[in-house]
């Protein structure tokens, strides 16, 4: 158990130290105050539409910067603007939103300085870095000037004023936050009489420090800030941290000093020139609204309404009503700062959000973040959720937690609103016997529980290690621990591993399994057949590239009087075809179905998330079952034919040529496809997809007699080069003789079920707004149609939206770079200017880097293979080497537009690759890395240059860590 402790002291930084201070109030006539006087900045946010904000004391029209301003997947849109506390608010969405600003105005902050605003914050940020999710700032943290208002961990309230040789920082008491979902009236003041800095919370005084005796120092270099840090981290080359999510009112800046009593007197007075003498409540709803347009946003299945989800899970049914809870990131399409979302449905297909469930909160066991899990109904109290609590200040840094929800007191069935109770469930110490070693515990976690007979049983992912006190020695495999009890809060008794994994004999299920889930098999007609399936996601400790593709299955027996599943197979079953299913959880609904949800991953880079502004969503939940056969059923639930709307096409017992001639007149993107197909003496049965008329783009679903695979193939899926291709399938037996197929296509959504046993699932991102169309054919042999059906699909939360954004084409009168995608192999078309860094052996296949994640290099119809170039050579001098690389020189045309893949080294001046004119070498446009290995797209519009001869040079000149460069698919418009 950890101590809650109640602080009654605020902190500042002195010099780079943390120094405590005791609460003083402020002097009630400190001598030569000087009272706050006229706003030198003031900003209210009360534009309704529009790009910029104005300042209303210069009237400068500050422009917003958001990333749907210049939309990538979607019509543009303004920034989010909502109700204020008068007029209007700006939404700060987390990870785009930000003002950017040129100072406070006239201002001398030695006579004093005041800012205030108005809050709701809709969450927390971890403070990444230590750094605080900053409101307004202006300073430059490394020579300790200027100023910053902000929330550092859980809502608390901080103040800081740079002097030059000190940043004296202002902390807020715990007790005193800004308050999720209200809004607060923040007040911090510098008051050079007294030497103090002071904060408010609705005009009470919540903090002091003592300063030093000399002026505050601005930062008049460094622009202003409204919403994002002026030193944010960097997170996965592609985010900023520290930036704010809510909603901002009033923002101001003024000269002089507050006092305690005039604090209070300009909060009562701001209430009482309210409606109502009330602070209204803020609006802080995710509209989905926001994605209107998007061309690749599914409309049918679950998500969340906006940014990051990974997988849905505690699933649980109550009171007439489906609920799901997610892994969530409030902060942005991007994975950390783990939340629970939540859902409810009434059939399990439409549904509607409700408050974030569970938030890291400090007197938790999930301050730093609220892990998968599960949920059962316990008796009259309904669901209670059990959930994996990370805390990164324990040795282990996992373990379970439980929360309640408020049910019992207010029988609200939509269960909005959840308490995370502060003592764990299930720890693991370490040195816990699991079969061949101990359990590993610095992986404990994913719990799933169920009760049985008066006995709870909770299984926990795990891995079984070797452990010499100090470091893992060997990892033997995954394992799911099994704890039982008599109620939920325990105490809760450990009875070893439920089942695992030998790494040596069976890879595939990975060091770790996250995830585990056991359900029973119900037989074809609903009975009990006494068996169970065992599902489970493979985890490793290192880069691993299967990593987040597969989920792993077993059929057997759980014998509940040890606890140990029994197998009728050893080697793991895949679930999916496809290498997007991943996550899985489960449940039994109340007319004893094993249902099945899943995370959809969406396969797309940092760089496409932060354009799009969501990240992933559930796939459709699927029903599993025991075939007569002993073999696994598989089917989308029974209510997913509830989303179905116009039927498109209804054919039945006739040629494929007419079934495809009667097909040409059907098309979408939001689908419901039934089809039975005798092959008879056809080689393959192909059924295309979102197919443009003159096969630019299609996905071919087909099914080989001879070899008997189902497989998709992506090759032609999209013309976007960073969307990733190929094919996956795998064995399916026919069905008597027939082929029965099931797709559901939901935008960039494709699952398709196949005989009732397998399913496969994938993502496809086409860009022509013609690639809608189907098309049946077969290969060397005269198939016959038994039943083919087409309906239009309905959305899951409301009306769809139709898509309204496509890439505009690209020129057709020009031609390419040579060797511009390094498909040679080589360093065909391209010069070794200087250096050793670049050689043919720097142009690669290779889809990762080897101690991390994928490089995502471009992938066209022309290079499947995916060649791009490496700037780190093992063999020639690593990030030490350094050199020049140029290619052929050519004439610009077209439309000027030039974009590449970069990633590697940022380093602006010494590591980059860059458009340079070849008459006197002026570089007219350059892009570095960003740190990371994963390319990202960078675009460069030099219309002003058609005509010029240009080359491109790829330039390395930074030696140590990160001193490399990395280049791929560079597009130049070449006049012929």
């Amino acid at each position: 158990m950890r101590r809650r402790t109640a602080l009654s002291v605020v902190s500042a930084v002195v010099g780079g130290t943390t120094v405590p201070f005791a609460f003083a109030p402020a002097p009630a006539a400190a001598r030569d105050r000087q009272r706050p006087q006229s706003p030198s900045a003031r900003w209210d946010f009360d534009e309704r539409a529009g790009t910029v904000t104005r300042e209303a004391v210069s009237g400068a029209a500050d422009p917003i910067d958001y990333v749907f301003t210049d939309a990538r997947f979607k019509p543009d849109s303004d920034p989010v603007r909502r109700r204020g506390v008068r007029g209007r608010a700006l939404y700060f969405d987390g990870y785009s939103t930000v003002v950017t600003a040129r100072g406070p105005g006239d201002l001398d902050p030695a006579g004093g300085l005041t800012l205030d605003v108005w809050l709701a914050p809709y969450a927390y940020e971890h403070g990444i870095d230590g750094k605080p999710q900053a409101l307004v700032n202006q300073h430059d943290p490394d020579a300790r000037t200027g100023f910053l208002l902000g929330l550092r961990r859980f809502g608390q309230l901080v103040f800081q004023l740079g002097f030059g040789t000190d940043l004296i920082e202002v902390e807020g008491a715990v007790d005193q936050p800004a308050t999720k979902g209200r809004w607060t009236h923040v007040t911090a003041t510098y008051d050079p009489a007294a030497r103090q800095l002071r904060l408010y919370r609705d005009g009470r005084p919540i903090g002091t420090a003592t300063t030093p005796d000399r002026a505050p120092r601005l930062a008049p270099d460094e622009p202003l800030l409204i919403g994002r840090h002026n030193r944010p981290t960097l997170l996965n080359g592609e985010f900023h941290a520290n930036m704010y999510t809510g909603l901002l009112d009033s923002v101001v800046i003024r000269p002089g000093t507050l006092d305690d009593p005039e604090a209070r007197t300009e909060h009562d007075d701001a209430i009482a020139a309210l409606p109502g003498r009330r602070v209204p409540r803020p609006d802080l709803a995710q509209h989905r609204s926001r994605f209107d347009g998007d061309r690749h946003r599914p409309q049918f299945h679950m998500l969340p309404p906006w940014h990051w989800m990974n997988e849905p899970h505690a699933p649980v049914y109550f009171k007439g009503k489906y609920h799901i809870f997610y892994q969530h990131d409030p902060f942005g399409p991007y994975w950390g700062q783990i939340h629970w979302g939540h859902a409810v449905s009434t059939d399990l297909v439409h549904w509607r959000d409700l408050p974030i469930a569970l938030a890291p909160a400090a007197d938790s066991v999930g301050p730093d973040g609220c892990w998968s899990g599960s949920a059962y109904v316990d008796g009259d109290r309904g669901p209670v959720l059990f959930f994996t609590g990370g805390d990164d200040r324990l040795a282990h840094r996992q373990r379970t937690g439980l929360a309640v929800s408020t049910y019992p007191a207010d029988g609200d069935t939509d269960l909005p609103t959840w308490t995370m109770r502060s003592e764990p469930v299930t720890e693991a110490p370490a040195g816990l016997p699991a079969g061949p070693g101990t359990a590993w515990a610095e992986n404990f976690r994913d719990p799933f529980v169920w009760e049985e007979d008066g006995v709870w049983y909770q299984l926990v992912g795990s891995g079984i290690v070797d452990y010499d006190g100090t470091r893992v020695t060997r990892k033997h495999g995954g394992t799911a621990l099994v704890y039982t009890a008599r109620r939920p809060e325990g105490p809760w008794t450990y009875r070893g591993p439920l089942h695992r994994n030998d790494l040596a004999t069976q890879p595939g299920p990975g060091e770790v399994w996250e995830l585990p889930v056991l359900l029973p098999l119900p037989g074809p007609q609903g009975k009990r057949t006494g068996k169970h399936i065992l599902l489970i996601s493979p985890w490793w400790e290192a880069f691993h590239p299967e990593a987040v593709k597969h989920t792993y299955y077993w059929i057997g027996t759980f014998d509940k009087r040890a606890c140990r599943f029994v197998p009728d197979h050893e080697e793991p079953r895949e679930f999916d075809l496809g290498e997007h299913f991943t996550g899985p959880s489960g449940f039994v609904t109340p007319d004893g179905r094993s249902v099945l949800f899943s995370i959809t991953q969406d396969r797309r880079t940092e760089q496409q998330h932060a354009q799009s502004g969501w990240a992933h969503n559930a796939g459709m939940p699927v029903s599993v079952s025991l075939r007569r056969d002993g073999t696994l059923g598989v089917e989308p639930i029974a209510e997913a034919a509830g989303l179905r709307g116009e039927r498109l096409a209804r054919i039945r017992r006739t040629s494929v040529e007419e079934a495809n001639r009667r097909l040409a007149g059907v098309s979408g993107d939001l689908l419901d496809i039934h089809a039975v197909i005798e092959p008879r003496d056809a080689r393959s049965i192909t059924l295309a997809v979102r197919a443009c008329a003159d096969g630019t783009e299609q996905t071919l679903l087909s099914y080989d007699t001879a070899e008997r695979r189902f497989s998709i193939d992506r090759g032609r899926s999209s013309l976007d080069p960073d969307v990733r291709k190929g094919v996956h399938g795998g064995t399916v037996e026919l069905d008597g003789g027939k082929l029965r197929l099931r797709v559901l296509l939901d935008r960039s959504m494709l699952e398709a079920y196949v005989n009732g046993t397998h399913s496969l699932t994938s993502r496809v991102y086409p860009t022509r707004e013609d690639a809608t169309g189907l098309r049946l054919t077969a290969d060397r042999g005269a198939a016959r149609v038994l039943e083919l059906d087409v309906w239009r699909m309905n959305g899951a939360y409301d009306t769809p939206v139709a898509p309204a954004a496509y890439d505009p084409p690209r020129p057709a009168d020009v031609d390419a770079l040579p060797n511009h995608d390094f498909a040679t192999g080589d360093l065909t078309g391209w010069t070794v200017v200087s250096g050793t860094t670049f050689s043919d052996a720097n142009v690669t296949t290779r889809t990762d880097w080897g101690w991390g994640g994928p490089f995502y290099q471009a992938q066209t119809q022309d290079d499947t293979s995916g060649h791009h170039l490496w700037g780190f050579n093992p063999d020639a001098g690593g990030d030490e080497a350094t050199g020049v690389l140029r290619s052929a020189t050519v004439v610009l045309g077209g439309d000027g537009v030039v974009d590449l893949l970069v990633s590697g080294g940022n380093d602006p001046d010494r590591l980059y690759a860059a458009v340079v004119r070849a008459r006197d070498g002026k570089v007219l446009a350059k892009a570095t890395g960003r740190g990371v290995e994963q390319y990202r797209r960078v675009v460069f519009d030099l219309a002003a240059h058609i005509g010029e001869r240009i080359h491109v040079e790829v330039v390395d000149r930074a030696a140590g860590g990160w001193g490399h460069i990395n280049v791929d698919d560079v597009n130049v418009p070449v006049r012929r």
